[in-house]
């Protein structure tokens, strides 16, 4: 089966790290997760995480990039997650569409109850601000 393709934005914003949590009716319901959704068909993964964390979030942002992509296979279907480095430049910062949000310390990410998916990413996010070299995120 191939993979589902999704994508995932980090948005750092005074030093933390932007985490969204699922609604209760949503798979892997009131998990934590970093914002962003499912790549619609034909649609290019940056114009989904600008899409997503509109519909979500009413978030306005630039991608600055990838950040890195994580294969994960869970019991239903496999999934490939682009994450993508995002600047937050616009809009008043609203849940719309998901059940809670926080800004997290990088090195605290890891103790949320995430998605599977999203522990690697977590713990690169931790090891890149902990070297000192926050360029790198």
């Amino acid at each position: 089966m191939l993979p589902l393709i999704v994508t995932a934005a980090i948005i750092e914003h005074g030093g933390k790290i932007l985490l969204t949590r699922r609604k209760p009716d949503a798979p892997y319901p009131l998990l934590w997760e970093f914002p962003g959704g499912k790549l619609e068909p034909e649609e290019h993964p940056e114009a989904c995480i600008v899409r997503e964390l509109r519909e979500e979030l009413a978030m306005e942002v630039t991608v600055s990039g990838i950040y890195d992509v994580i294969y994960h296979r869970y019991p239903e279907r496999p999934v490939m997650v682009l994450a993508y480095r995002c600047l937050w430049v616009g809009g008043e910062l609203r849940e719309l569409d998901v059940a809670g949000h926080c800004w997290s310390a990088p090195g605290e990410l890891s103790s949320f109850d995430l998605l599977p998916a999203d522990f690697p990413l977590a713990e690169r996010i931790a090891r890149d601000f902990a070297s000192a070299d926050t360029s790198r995120l």
